[in-house]
């Protein structure tokens, strides 16, 4: 485990980063593309409690709605309530379990219920393969609580509960997510990349370093050869203009006399002279 991981370290990695974050990139692109795509229906309702006395102050209002809004937000997932939805004047999904928990954990997938804090207001979504169903079960469910929530909360005409919004059904699918999904696949790719950084430093060494630090010592041995034969070809051009003017002053000997040009003696013992110094 590398704990003094530096911003080196990471870019020195960057094939591992760029690669794991395109493989979870796919893989949350592939599934989204799969899954069946879903519409989402919303509706957002407002129970209202008319108080009994004019000296209410807001606060115990707001507490009221709140604890009110609660009673529906639990209603909602309740069997009770599940069959005056399925028995409302509108074409709802019917295709549930008749096993009673199997049926419990469909009903809780298929639709959701959020409440806004200290406003009364209930959001509900209801998720379904078909746009249709989708909305007449918002509808239903809308309905059901407009017209008989005295059977809920116990407080008789003073409690009322109004639909304000919806139902709000887009033309095209909601679900999944596919844009989304994909970057959150690339983001959990790279803290998979960063992790793997951190606890195995030594284990993601690739080629391309290697090969760097080959071609780096290659270059190396080539100046070293090519200073060589650089000095090999300083010591043969010494050679040859030696054995030129050893040429030279043998060329003026003739009749057993020699005639010496003194010019090029002298050039010759310079020569001779810088050839024993190297």
């Amino acid at each position: 485990m590398n704990k003094n991981i530096t911003i080196e370290d990471i870019i020195a990695r960057r094939q591992l980063i760029v690669a794991t974050m395109v493989i979870f990139a796919l893989i949350a692109f592939t599934v989204s593309v799969v899954l069946p795509a879903k519409y989402q229906s919303d509706i957002s309702v407002i129970v209202v409690q008319e108080q009994a006395s004019e000296k209410v102050d807001a606060f115990s209002a707001t507490k009221s709605a709140e604890f009110l809004s609660n009673i529906f937000t639990r209603v909602i997932y309740t069997t009770s309530f599940f069959s005056d939805v399925q028995n409302a004047p509108f074409d709802v999904r019917r295709n549930f379990s008749h096993d009673s928990e199997e049926r419990e954990k469909e009903w809780k997938k298929f639709i959701s219920v959020n409440k806004v804090n200290n406003t009364g207001i209930i959001n509900i979504s209801v998720i379904n393969e078909s746009r249709k169903t989708a909305e007449e079960t918002a509808k239903a469910v809308a309905y059901i609580l407009t017209t008989d929530s005295e059977k809920y909360h116990g407080g008789g005409e003073r409690v009322t509960v109004r639909l304000i919004d919806g139902p709000n059904t887009p033309t095209r699918p909601t679900l999944p997510r596919i844009l989304p999904n994909t970057l959150v696949g690339a983001i959990l790719g790279f803290v998979l990349s960063i992790v793997l950084i951190y606890f195995f430093p030594n284990s993601f060494r690739f080629a391309t370093t290697k090969s760097r630090m080959h071609a780096s010592d290659v270059a190396t041995d080539m100046e070293e050869v090519e200073m060589h034969e650089s000095d090999s070809e300083n010591e043969q051009e010494v050679d040859v203009v030696v054995d030129h003017f050893n040429n030279a002053q043998g060329s003026i000997e003739f009749d057993d006399e020699i005639h010496i040009d003194q010019e090029t003696d002298a050039l010759h013992e310079r020569i001779n002279n810088f050839h024993k110094n190297n």
